[in-house]
């Protein structure tokens, strides 16, 4: 009896291990838990560094802070007529948009289907056939992040990211799960492959990019492929981006060391590595995190990359910053560079290059040209021939405002295309602000020195800088292209952000102004901190506490004592004799030289939207809207709102995603109102609409099963503070049966 007391208990002991150690490691595995628990490694080299220690601008003579510029001539002008003509797509460019296995829609990253079983006529009987509750289960799980990663298809499965850490199989038939890898962190965000073994097809899998490495699971089980990597695992370093299948390899970009790394197929092993940036270069950053596309025929990757880091203060960084902010063409042969493109030179407002890619075969006259491309943040719409480099449209230059901050070198020219049209508004200005809420416009207007408005123009530590185009314009749910018609479809963001630079230190102040210090203490410590260092908070990308700091080391207005009186009188309704407050000012001055001469700081920035107090933006609707342009003319076909408020369409922001069908219809998600939509793409009319439990956040994908054609959207909320709620749901929607 006894024995069998003790065999029960260890076997009672050795289950339960088995499954808290199950529980622990997922189903990612032994190796990728010992890997992590190991290293730790964490994600800041992708993250924003936003408090740099003072440093001796080391670089500043550098012969990377040369700029060069040189205006660019494109070679649509050789053409005789200007006159768009339809044509019918090549087979490689068909081959790209009848079937969804990757990401984007495929090596090309189009998003774009040729099917049109559903269609502008039908569009009405569009109904729900299923939905899938992905959080349900006994035991609420925890919602880490909104999707981001669009869906994939493939023989009768669709496969999702969930906000859970899994990934799914939901076979479309029965309309269940078939099965769930879960997995032991995050699922990273921009996308996952499926690679067809042509040799055994048993043993294709999903690609799929997981912290350090990505991973490949059986397509039909879920279970690790053990054949590759270490039992399914191979360690690259972080891949946002969703890899590529070449030849008898995967490719994927790396976003921690920025590098482009061929994988065998046959064991897993990195055969060759690219480097994205020069080896002698001076800045971080410049990761390739929006996207990467294969022009699989001629043995060209393309990629896009980040802002250098860190994003708003430049002066460890001098120069260009070559590669950063970059459309960039890679000869997978040569294992080399073939030609770059930089768009903002020496980037001060984040304003990095975040949709990845298309590539298209376009027609001008008689001719077809290999192109890719890129839309960006500041509204511009780039193409380049896939071979040269060379642009399809001309690419000018403007004079560019010098930063206020004597360390910070600015380039002194930035990039001002006209055509193509420009998809959104660049320059800000007080003109732009809603009257809604007339008192608090009026207020920014009656405190209009505090600001500084324009295209181009540097953070300042003097002044908050306003700008458009930080997590606007073309975001990462990148454009659509419609190779029947070239047309490109984008959602547009046209948000206001308001960028800070200050200082902090925790130097102590000079010894013999302690009488000086105490009047400090009494009257503003409370709010400004004993280190006058300020307090900055946002979530979300909103403001949720600014009390701005003291010190103004940068700042020679903030030495005058009219100025300084000035402000204070300004900003408090506490009034302050003229004595004490002139002693607290002597104590700014002297303590500000002793910070400057200890060298004890360090220099921060903060962005967050800029809001009225519904917290919604302080400029003029739209703030997001879909944009219809041709890329053979450049012009803008026509463009509408996207989203509502309180059952009117107002256009509201937009982080979720496009897909556009040759069914001659446009399918978007990701406004605050929760809807997916489906537009007209002729001319922008909506034709149907549905409200999910939360908004989409990630472009929708439609396929054929069994000759039916399905519309598929995943509704998890945004990252944003105007996203209501954060969620897990699956729609499945199809034709109503006659």
């Amino acid at each position: 009896m006894r024995r069998f007391s003790i065999m029960s208990i260890l076997f009672i002991f050795v289950l339960s291990t088995f499954f808290f150690l199950k529980f622990i490691i997922a189903d990612t595995g032994f190796t990728f838990a010992y890997d992590y628990f190991l290293n730790k490694l964490e994600l800041n080299s992708t993250q924003n560094l936003v408090s740099i220690k003072y440093n001796i601008h080391e670089f500043e003579n550098s012969k990377d802070s040369n700029f060069m510029f040189e205006e660019i001539k494109g070679f649509r002008n050789k053409f005789i007529t200007k006159k768009i003509k339809k044509y019918k797509p090549s087979t490689d460019q068909l081959n790209e948009t009848d079937e969804w296995i990757r990401s984007n829609g495929g090596n090309f990253s189009n998003k774009f289907s040729v099917f049109n079983q559903i269609n502008k006529n039908n569009i009405n009987n569009l109904k729900l056939e299923f939905k899938i509750d992905l959080n349900n289960k006994i035991f609420k799980k925890n919602w880490m992040n909104n999707v981001e990663t669009n869906p994939i298809f493939y023989d009768g499965l669709l496969y999702v990211v969930t906000p859970f850490k899994e990934l799914l199989a939901i076979d479309i038939t029965n309309k269940k799960i078939k099965w769930t890898f879960k997995s032991l962190k995050k699922i990273d965000s921009r996308g996952m492959t499926l690679w067809i073994n042509k040799e055994n097809k048993e043993d294709s899998c999903i690609f799929i990019p997981i912290r350090n490495g990505i991973f490949c699971i059986n397509y039909k089980t879920g279970k690790l492929n053990n054949r590759l990597g270490n039992n399914g695992f191979i360690k690259t370093g972080i891949v946002r981006a969703a890899p590529v299948i070449w030849k008898d390899n995967v490719v994927v970009a790396t976003v921690n060391d920025q590098k482009v790394k061929i994988i065998s197929l046959f064991d897993g092993t990195v055969t060759d590595i690219i480097n994205i940036h020069p080896k002698n270069r001076k800045f971080k950053g410049g990761s390739p995190w929006g996207g990467i596309s294969l022009d699989k025929k001629n043995n060209l990757l393309f990629l896009t990359t980040g802002n250098p880091r860190p994003a708003l203060i430049g002066t460890s960084r001098p120069g260009k910053n070559k590669n950063a902010n970059s459309v960039i063409s890679i000869d997978l042969n040569q294992k080399k560079i073939l030609w770059t493109f930089q768009e903002v030179a020496h980037d001060l407002w984040d304003y990095d290059i975040a949709s990845p890619p298309l590539l298209t075969t376009i027609k001008i006259d008689d001719n077809l040209i290999d192109v890719v491309i890129i839309t960006t943040k500041i509204g511009n719409t780039l193409i380049f021939d896939r071979h040269k480099g060379t642009s399809l449209h001309d690419i000018n230059y403007i004079n560019a405002p010098k930063s206020d901050f004597i360390n910070e070198k600015a380039s002194p020219k930035q990039i001002i295309n006209l055509i193509p049209e420009p998809f959104m508004k660049l320059n800000l200005s007080k003109d732009d602000f809603d009257n809604r809420l007339i008192g608090e416009k009026n207020k920014i207007i009656n405190n209009i020195d505090d600001y500084n408005f324009g295209t181009f123009v540097p953070p300042s530590f003097k002044k908050n800088v306003i700008v458009y185009g930080l997590h606007g314009g073309a975001q990462w749910p990148g454009p659509v292209f419609d190779p029947y018609n070239q047309n490109i479809y984008l959602q547009v963001n046209q948000i206001p952000w308001q960028l800070k630079l200050y200082i902090s230190s925790d130097e102590s102040y000079p010894n013999e102004m302690q009488e000086a210090y105490n009047l400090y203490e009494t009257h503003c410590a409370s709010c400004h901190r004993k280190n006058r260092s300020g307090n900055y908070k946002t979530i979300d990308e909103k403001i949720v506490n600014y009390v701005p700091s003291l010190i103004k080391i940068h700042d020679k207005k903030f030495e005058n004592f009219k100025s300084f009186s000035k402000q204070v009188s300004k900003k408090h309704k506490l009034k302050f004799n003229n004595k004490d407050l002139s002693e607290i000012h002597n104590l700014f001055v002297n303590w500000d030289n002793k910070i400057k001469n200890s060298k004890n700081y360090n220099e921060n920035f903060q962005w967050s939207q800029f809001l009225y107090s519904d917290d919604l933006p302080v400029t003029k609707p739209p703030w997001g809207k879909i944009v219809s342009l041709n890329i053979i003319n450049g012009n803008i076909n026509w463009e509408i709102p996207s989203g509502y408020i309180k059952n009117k369409k107002i256009g509201t922001s937009n982080f979720g995603g496009l897909i556009a069908t040759s069914g001659n219809l446009i399918f978007s998600t990701g406004t605050n109102d929760k809807k997916v939509v489906a537009i007209d793409s002729k001319n922008g009319d909506e034709l149907w609409s549905y409200t999910m439990k939360a908004a989409g956040s990630t472009a929708p994908i439609t396929f054929m099963s069994d000759n039916k054609q399905y519309l598929a959207v995943i509704s998890s909320g945004g990252r944003y503070h105007n996203y209501s709620k954060k969620y897990g749901e699956l729609y499945i929607f199809s034709l109503k049966s006659n």
